[in-house]
């Protein structure tokens, strides 16, 4: 951390990032996970894997959209170091 104890400027945004991308590779997967035990209970191989692929990827573009609507509203605010 820099001496003045303020936080690199890319810190934030690169933490930011990496949640998102975290959130939006486990919603995905858990979704297909979901979908392959349904799968295997009910003997329709494919159909429930690709409902929780696909409410997986829903899950994750609402949630990432959400939980990157902070930092591109913040882009603007600071100048250039």
């Amino acid at each position: 951390m820099p001496r003045d104890g303020r936080v690199k400027a890319w810190l934030v945004p690169a933490a930011s990032l990496l949640g998102a991308g975290w959130f939006f590779a486990t919603a995905l997967i858990v979704g297909v996970v979901i979908g392959r035990w349904a799968d295997g209970k009910t003997g329709l191989e494919p159909t429930f894997t690709l409902i929780g692929a696909v409410f997986g990827l829903a899950v994750a573009l609402y949630g990432g959209y959400r939980m990157l609507q902070p930092l591109m509203n913040g882009l603007g605010d600071e100048p250039p170091e």
